[in-house]
């Protein structure tokens, strides 16, 4: 029941939450500080929606936010999303009235600090969370974040749970990045390091694991003049023999994947210049693939108008077979009833009969040299005899392969 004289804190809450909101508590006790109380048994409901809080403690509160919120004991029920929370604390709340018609846009509410603990949700998808904490959220603040003990169950086709330790991000605008993601535009970047880590992440299916990642690492930095590079790390990598790839691999022989990834690129603005200086991925006793790329006439944030301008200065594919390829060979060689040197033979013979002419020996040889064993690498380089633009390869492509060797400059080989 409300108290007869309740705290002008609490007046001026129900004032804010409007009249589609009825707020009713056990105890309110004003505090010293003005537009602050603390409340205990708090009711909130709103049509079918009810949201019950042990205790609320509020500071500072004003007209367009609060200087502290402090809430324990949460529970939100009839609505879409059953949620119970341990806690919730925020403090430099901030969340302007919009004008008459319009919406409140995600990068105008501002928070200096948000922090959740004991996030758990039913319903379809449900979701659990150790705790969260976000800092200086709002359009135009770089702030960070992170978010502990992750778990989420739905079906997911190859899994019913997902389990991450930790996610984080440093140096970046959270609310722009919401904003730009909702309305599907290029978000904004600012000069300063920006990182995103993602860290002992595991997928599994009725208990079974299905897959883990030791860790994911974004990491970019922008300078003052907009040049800016980056670095993504992919660590830890295990897929185990589950469908779609489940009968695959263990016809091969691989009771499981493990894998690394790493990515390093650079975009010159001033220049209009991209590099891509190292793609590679290790499938371990699998296979090694290794690209890089050298391109200009790149702008920032470059669309489908400007994309036919960019120009193709060196590319390089590599490919380093661990196991993959004599593991298949031997396996269709079974399959087929004939052995291995002549199955070998055959692709040799059919892979020559697309590579005709004396132009393409080069590449013939070294295809020939992977398919017998007598390689395990195989390097495919572009060195356009002048900068080529996307327009030509997307405008009249060539008909042949010695078409595209000419006007890519392409020179296989294999070691």
């Amino acid at each position: 029941m409300v108290q007869a004289q309740e705290p002008a804190a609490v007046t001026q809450l129900r004032r804010l939450l409007g009249p589609d909101v009825t707020l009713g508590f056990d105890r309110a006790i004003a505090t010293d500080v003005a537009g602050s109380a603390v409340l205990n048994g708090v009711v909130l409901r709103q049509g079918h929606e009810t949201i019950q809080i042990a205790e609320a403690r509020l500071e500072g509160l004003r007209e367009d936010g609060i200087a502290r919120l402090s809430l324990r004991g949460i529970a939100i029920a009839g609505g879409g999303l059953p949620l119970t929370l341990g806690r919730l604390d925020l403090e430099g709340l901030t969340v302007p009235r919009p004008a008459a018609g319009k919406t409140i846009q995600p990068g105008e509410i501002r928070v200096d600090v948000l922090r959740l603990e004991g996030w758990r949700s039913a319903g379809e998808t449900p979701v659990n969370i150790g705790a969260i904490s976000v800092e200086n959220y709002g359009g135009g603040r770089v702030g960070q974040g992170h978010a502990t003990a992750v778990e989420i169950g739905a079906g997911m086709g190859l899994a019913d749970r997902l389990t991450i330790a930790r996610i984080g991000y440093a140096g970046l605008d959270a609310a722009d990045l919401i904003s730009a993601t909702t309305g599907e535009r290029a978000p904004r970047w600012g000069a300063g390091q920006q990182s995103l880590e993602i860290e002992g992440v595991g997928l599994s299916q009725a208990g079974t694991p299905v897959a883990r990642l030791s860790a994911l690492t974004l990491r970019g930095e922008m300078a003052a003049d907009r040049a800016h590079s980056g670095t993504v790390a992919l660590r830890g990598l295990e897929v185990m023999p589950t469908p779609p790839i489940g009968e695959w691999m263990q016809r091969l022989g691989y009771s499981g994947i493990a894998a690394e990834a790493r990515l390093r690129g650079a975009h010159d603005v001033a220049r209009q210049r991209l590099e891509l200086a190292e793609f590679g991925i290790e499938l371990r006793d699998v296979g090694e693939l290794q690209l890089d790329f050298l391109a200009d006439r790149v702008p920032e944030g470059m669309g489908l108008t400007t994309a036919p301008n960019a120009r193709l200065l060196s590319a390089r594919l590599r490919y380093a077979d661990l196991s993959l390829f004599r593991r298949w060979l031997a396996t269709e060689a079974a399959r087929e009833g004939i052995t291995e040197v002549a199955l070998a033979q055959r692709l040799t013979q059919e892979s020559a009969a697309l590579m005709p002419g004396p132009v393409l020996a080069d590449a013939r040889d070294a295809v020939a040299r992977f398919l017998r064993g007598e390689a395990t690498v195989l390097e495919l380089l572009a060195q356009p005899r002048a900068p080529l633009a996307l327009s030509q390869l997307t405008g009249k492509p060539p008909s042949n392969l010695v078409g595209w060797r000419d006007m890519l400059g392409l020179r296989l080989t294999a070691r």
